[in-house]
């Protein structure tokens, strides 16, 4: 039976899939990294092909090997480039990312550079003179053998690395340098490519123009990024709980913007690597709660299958298409293997200094797993073939960079890679810091001590009673914590640090799941993660949240607006949403705050430790609750909309998990159960997009002036169209004494202190006094155009403004309204 080329092709795809499951299940227990092992197999596999072994007893297989290795350059890179940049960045901690940034870029674009140029020296002084190469190739290839390629080295960190920073340190240099490796590529290669053209005006540009176009690439980059990955978050925003959809988006968004920014000649790897960010940060609060862990592992399984492919599809090019018999490369291939390692060393070492003092610092064991894990993959020697398929450059020289690059590319993952675990064991990064173990024994402690609360309950079942339990505590090696090992070595202040780091964490994971659980709104999760994550930086804080204290407040900046009044109603609107968040950020606090308390004892090294952050906790609490105290007592309405709301959603959550339930004890068919899921869940979608505020300004205005309900009704609708809102934070001045001023207030929620001089014959008297819903302050500047009290808010308040000038003009037209006026300046107390 023959074949077609596509069949061929899905031909490979399954072997190599059932290649990859195989491989997977037998070294389940052992410490050989699996990209190793699949490296190595397809080598095996592409030597049996270049055997010609395939050809007499499998040829369709055969044909299929040898049409792969036929694979474009720029097919390889579009094909899996975008997958596993993608699900790398994603899955990065985008604040350890943000935090380790300057790191990053310095390893990524001035490391990478120097290491480009050493290696291009290395190369012009040992390549033997009859292979021709010139200075322009020497610098090529240096560009695309420098990159560390992320396909590789998050492959091997997700193997053996344990530490979370240094893998977000490796991963986020790994990201970044491809972007920097291919624009210094392409660079090199068309002047490589001008000069075997006949070009007599080739050459390198100036640095000023290289730096220039540098920086255009990976900032064009960057907006094709933002501009796609903001985009496709708004079109996820308004998708509620369909993954078809929210993944379908993704995977869209990773290619196209590869696509679009290659076909811009500008960075595709910063493209993918800004989207993929902007996913993990602002999005993830967009994605449906129930997709997001489905999403994420639906990436995991995408990265899976391209790493699959990628190491077997690397192992069968480079044992099929690399010449074997040139004696001079393989010693160029040794001695530039030890090469690149010292280059890799000289230029993490040159830039030490700054290393270790931006972002979370560096040490030595760290800087020593940087050099070693700067492995060698898919992306250099995609860049490899880019030159074998030129019809420019001469056929030897592109055999000669394949050879090297793919030789570098098998020893760097072969030799370093799988001597990575032994070298991290020897620098002691194998395992977690051990302040940090003592939190996790603490843990281990408290479930082997709940479990030990269960044997008697069990021993009491009437169906377990004949079980031997000596044998059952042996094979389940319960521990109590008097049985977990302690290291001495561990000072008080590791063991403090590492237990508050824990309670943060758990802390920041309590608010994901209140979000999954609808009890947190989008914006609100995202304000307490960064709040939390802000706490974890340097030193972790349980207490002060200042991150949180300052949500609560109003901006500085958008005080001088008032003065605007056609921004009246857009600042109102904004500063009702912002009470409403800061509500919606105090209950979730609140409920997080009361979930640490019972983890506070069980992880605690000591008792001073718990004592501290139960005050701590405590603290936070009372501040929290005097806040939303303040806001149910000002503005009532608004908290009585979100409680409903909260309510509702949580209503809501359960019953679509009581029909997921029966639906699982087949009490109910999918098809009914999915009418039923529909019919909640468009409930849940409205109720995300209801708004909090519904009542009309005429409504307003006749409840919280009591003064204006006996008026015409002409005459208060045009009061009504008069009325102005401000709101103030507690403490905020809302008007100083004799200042001008032209309009008289009447609170509508909250109270205000208003305060004022009296003259009297004893002397000088200070006078203030408490004023609530309903009543007026500044009144006097009806007659004198300046405002003879300080008024100062006491808690959060809502104050309706009314013009002097139209009022004025309204009681010539409204003798009532006059009347009403002159009695209410007549019972003013000032």
């Amino acid at each position: 039976m023959a074949f077609s080329t596509g069949l061929l092709i899905l031909l490979f795809v399954i072997f190599a899939l059932f290649i990859g499951a195989f491989v997977r299940h037998i070294l389940k227990g052992t410490q050989v990294p699996y990209t190793v092992a699949l490296l190595l197999l397809g080598i095996a596999i592409g030597l049996l092909q270049r055997g010609e072994l395939f050809d007499a007893y499998a040829p369709e297989f055969g044909h299929s090997l040898a049409l792969v290795a036929e694979i474009d350059s720029h097919l390889f890179l579009y094909l899996f480039l975008p997958t596993l940049i993608f699900e790398s960045a994603f899955a990065m901690e985008v604040h350890l990312f943000r935090r380790m940034f300057t790191q990053i870029a310095i390893l990524a674009v001035p490391g990478l550079m120097l290491a480009i140029w050493l290696t291009a020296e290395l190369i012009f002084a040992i390549v033997p003179d009859g292979w021709g190469w010139s200075w322009a190739i020497c610098l090529m290839f240096g560009a695309l053998i420098s990159a560390t390629d992320p396909v590789a080295v998050v492959a091997l960190l997700k193997e053996v690395s344990s530490r979370k920073r240094l893998e977000t340190l490796i991963e986020g240099e790994s990201l970044l340098n491809d972007g920097t490796a291919i624009v210094f590529f392409s660079l090199f290669f068309a002047w490589v490519t001008a000069m075997y053209s006949g070009d007599a005006a080739a050459g390198l540009s100036s640095p000023l123009h290289v730096t220039l176009e540098f920086l255009q690439v990976v900032l064009v980059g960057l907006i094709i990024g933002v501009i796609v990955g903001g985009l496709c978050i708004m079109w996820i925003e308004h998708v509620f709980n369909d993954p078809m959809i929210e993944i379908s988006l993704t995977i869209a968004a990773a290619y196209s913007v590869f696509f679009i920014a290659e076909n811009f000649h500008v960075s595709g790897v910063v493209a993918v690597v800004t989207l993929a960010i902007m996913f993990a940060s602002i999005g993830r609060t967009r994605i449906s709660p129930e997709v997001a862990g489905f999403l994420h592992h639906f990436w995991e399984m995408m990265a899976h299958m391209a790493n699959t492919l990628i190491f077997l599809l690397v192992g069968i090019l480079v044992a099929i298409r690399v010449p074997l018999n040139d004696v001079q490369a393989w010693q160029m291939l040794l001695f530039l293997y030890v090469g690149i390692l010292l280059i890799r060393a000289v230029s993490i070492t040159v830039f030490m200094p700054a290393l270790t003092r931006l972002g979370i610092g560096i040490n030595f064991p760290k800087a020593a797993v940087l050099c070693w894990g700067g492995l060698r993959g898919a992306v250099s020697l995609a860049l490899a073939l880019a030159v074998v398929a030129s019809d420019v450059i001469p056929k030897e020289i592109g055999d000669r960079v394949l050879f090297l690059c793919a030789g570098i590319v098998v020893l760097t993952i072969l030799v370093n890679g799988s001597t990575m675990g032994t070298l991290l064991k020897l620098l002691g990064l194998n395992s977690l810091p051990p302040a940090k173990q003592a939190t996790v024994d603490k843990a281990q402690a408290k479930i082997s001590n709940e479990l030990h609360d269960m044997l008697p309950v069990m021993m009491t079942n009437p169906f377990l009673q004949g079980a031997d339990w000596e044998t059952v505590k042996q094979k389940s090696k319960l521990q109590t914590l008097d049985e977990l090992e302690s290291d001495a070595n561990i000072t008080d202040d590791e063991l403090n640090t590492a237990y508050k780091r824990r309670l943060l964490e758990t802390e920041r994971k309590h608010y994901w799941t209140q979000f999954e659980q609808g009890m947190l709104s989008k914006q609100a999760t995202s304000k307490l993660v960064e709040a939390v994550e802000a706490a974890l930086d340097g030193e972790p804080t349980i207490s002060p949240r200042t991150r949180i204290y300052t949500v609560w407040q109003t901006p500085k900046w958008l005080r001088p607006l008032r003065q605007y009044t056609w921004l009246n109603k857009l600042l109102l609107k904004f500063y009702f949403n912002k009470l409403a968040l800061g509500y919606d950020i105090a209950r979730g606090f609140m409920h997080a705050q009361e979930a640490l308390q019972s983890h506070i004892q069980a992880l605690a090294p000591s008792q001073m430790a718990a004592d501290a952050v139960k005050k701590a906790v405590n603290d936070n609490k009372s501040r929290t609750l005097e806040r939303m105290n303040e806001l149910h007592d000002s503005f009532p309405e608004i908290i009585q909309s979100l409680q409903t709301q909260a309510a509702t959603r949580l209503l809501l959550n359960r019953e679509r998990a009581v029909i997921n339930a029966q639906l699982k004890q087949a009490v109910l068919d999918k098809p009914e159960a999915q009418r039923l899921l529909c019919s909640v869940e468009d409930k849940m979608a409205s109720l995300q997009n209801e708004s909090i505020f519904k009542s009309t300004q005429e409504q307003q205005f006749t409840n919280d002036i009591p003064w204006a309900k006996n008026l015409p009704l002409e005459t208060r609708e045009k009061l009504s169209s008069y009325v102005e809102h401000s709101v103030y934070e507690a403490e905020h001045l809302i008007c100083s004494a004799n200042n001008p001023l032209n309009k008289i207030g009447i609170i509508s929620r909250g109270s205000v202190k208003e305060q004022w001089l009296m003259v009297t014959e004893e002397g000088k008297k200070h006078t203030c006094t408490s004023k609530g819903p309903g009543e007026s302050i500044a009144l006097m500047t009806l007659l004198t155009g300046t405002s003879k009290t300080e008024c100062v808010s006491e808690t959060p308040c809502d104050v309706m403004w009314l013009p002097c000038d139209k009022l004025k003009q309204l009681m010539q037209q409204d003798s009532q309204l006059t009347q009403v006026v002159c009695k209410l300046m007549q019972d003013y107390s000032v």
